[in-house]
């Protein structure tokens, strides 16, 4: 009998579906990226789903609009390269909203093993919409 995935299973697997269909939706039909913060061209499986509020902060961790392409080494070494974020992020969503996911970061929020569930199941569907626009389908 298969084992039921933990809580934090489908914690992992949200964030990595999301992450992806992220990176999809960003590519133009050759798959290829732009990172936010330092302009370089990829292809999307070469980049990063960077955060612009960390992770750490749940409240937005699954929020689509706080996770866009990033390359490797801007994601990675993300203090070189915030205040590049932080333009793209105002010139693409406003101040306001930025000023938003900034103060309102350290609210709780507490998901449930069926939010997740639901969650993966349509970042599935919305992935294998993406995966038909990049096939030419």
């Amino acid at each position: 009998m298969a084992r039921k995935a933990t809580t934090a299973g489908l914690k992992k697997k949200a964030h990595e579906l999301l992450q992806r269909l992220v990176r999809m939706k960003a590519a133009d039909d050759c798959g290829i990226v732009r990172c936010v913060s330092c302009g370089k061209l990829d292809h999307y499986k070469a980049m990063d789903g960077g955060h612009f509020i960390s992770r750490t902060y749940t409240y937005h961790s699954l929020r689509e609009e706080n996770i866009h392409p990033q390359c490797k080494r801007c994601n990675r070494f993300f203090g070189l390269c915030h205040d590049d974020y932080r333009v793209y992020m105002v010139d693409m969503y406003g101040a306001d909203y930025v000023e938003w996911l900034s103060t309102s970061k350290r609210n709780i929020c507490k998901r449930s093993r069926m939010d997740y569930e639901d969650m993966i199941e349509d970042f599935k569907t919305r992935l294998k919409e993406q995966e038909n626009r990049l096939a030419g389908t």
